[in-house]
């Protein structure tokens, strides 16, 4: 059912789309825009890249209970991925902030730096009041889960201004293509509700999660969102998916204990074992084009994310302790083969804290890394190790209460 603020925003929308030129192209067709001029960068004289960096992400080691498994599959990819690209350049990588380049050409992926969002060459200044944490960027605006006074709130902001939606319950995320959103908000006794956002339609759809305090979001691949509930306890249990249109969520077979999930919804990286208080966790990369079949098993990386075309994926270390890790690796997507091992330069008394990676496209990775009171989008390449500067370096990182300076986009 729309809300009011669901209803305005879509007749907002129907009119705005009927304006040419659009005021604001925040998503895809921004993004799409930026793709085609590093290519023919590409082809005309190539891309630059000096020297090179580490990075890594806070990890959750905590695994959910079990639940019964459900019967419904994750609708695979259709065709295979396409060969992967060479692979020079050394494994092992260390890196300094203040030793990198700077790029000519900005992140590809939205971001949001200070309070302005980011998508392409299109820009707008956030006015919703509190320390941005996370955002999930849609064709037409952004949703933003917003710390104010230590209470946390879910906002969606468009053009034409913001609306409250209410108390967040976990940090949205985009779908691939930037149509889709999905959202989670803490209902109080009525436990949790989980909302699928659909830019194109400009309509919502939700579904209440009785027994949660949270959710954990792992990917939305069209109409379907994956996601693991967190409840008061804060056990989480295993993935679900629930697509608009359904009922209900369901337990995807298998009852994962999720740490990502591939943006086509074929790849999951499933935590296996968790010991000693969480100082070694294991964990399987599983095919669900498959059968849910074990394509590899490792106990020196958490996978944390996938590539957009599944050839590639980015981990943390198995364990991970204090302010963030130090390290983090880009392993072979179907063998789980280390392609690149990323850290700081050795130095204890200036080390390099990686806050968050996304994959930019199918050979980069975009990462939040911090190191001597500065924060940077570092930009590396796969195939190559050779990393840069997406974004200039500037003071403050996440420890100064006010929220990070740079913040990656969630899909």
């Amino acid at each position: 059912m729309m809300t009011d603020f669901d209803q305005d925003l879509k007749q907002s929308l129907t009119t705005q789309a009927s304006r040419v030129p659009q005021s604001y192209e925040l998503g895809r067709d921004a993004i799409v825009r930026a793709r085609g001029i590093r290519r023919r960068r590409r082809v005309v004289g190539g891309v630059a890249f000096a020297a090179v960096l580490a990075i890594a992400v806070p990890v959750g080691l905590q695994v959910g209970d079990a639940v019964p498994r459900g019967d419904r599959q994750i609708a695979p990819a259709t065709t295979e991925p396409a060969p992967p690209p060479e692979i020079t350049g050394p494994t092992r990588i260390d890196m300094s902030l203040a030793s990198l380049p700077l790029s000519d050409e900005p992140p590809l992926i939205p971001y949001i730096d200070g309070r302005t969002m980011v998508a392409g060459d299109e820009r707008y200044e956030v006015d919703a009041k509190g320390d941005i944490r996370a955002a999930a960027v849609f064709n037409g605006g952004a949703h933003m889960y917003i710390n104010r006074d230590n209470v946390v709130e879910l906002v969606r902001i468009t053009p034409q201004g913001t609306g409250q939606l209410g108390a967040a319950a976990g940090f949205p995320l985009a779908s691939a293509d930037l149509r889709w959103n999905a959202y989670a908000i803490d209902d109080g006794q009525r436990g949790v509700t989980l909302t699928l956002f659909d830019s194109q339609e400009s309509t919502a759809v939700s579904s209440t999660l009785t027994k949660a305090d949270g959710v954990d979001l792992h990917a939305v691949v069209g109409g379907t969102v994956y996601f693991r509930p967190i409840l008061p306890n804060g056990t989480k249990l295993p993935l679900q998916s629930w697509a608009a249109g359904e009922d209900a969520p369901t337990v995807v077979p298998g009852s994962y204990a999720a740490t990502a999930v591939s943006s086509d919804g074929r790849l999951i990286a499933d935590l296996t074992k968790v010991t000693d208080f969480g100082t070694q966790t294991c964990s399987d990369v599983v095919d669900q084009a498959a059968s849910g079949a074990t394509l590899w098993t490792t106990c020196k990386n958490q996978v944390l994310g996938f590539g957009p075309d599944g050839l590639f994926a980015w981990a943390g270390p198995e364990y991970a302790d204090g302010y963030a890790p130090v390290e983090i690796a880009i392993l072979d997507a179907r063998t789980g083969e280390v392609i690149r091992k990323l850290q700081g330069p050795g130095d204890i008394d200036h080390p390099v804290f990686f806050m968050a990676a996304t994959f930019e496209d199918e050979d980069h990775l975009l990462i939040r890394a911090e190191q001597d009171g500065q924060t940077a989008l570092v930009r590396c390449t796969v195939s190559t190790g050779e990393c840069e500067l997406a974004v200039p370096t500037v003071d403050g990182t996440s420890l100064e209460g006010d929220g990070s300076p740079y913040l990656l986009a969630e899909s």
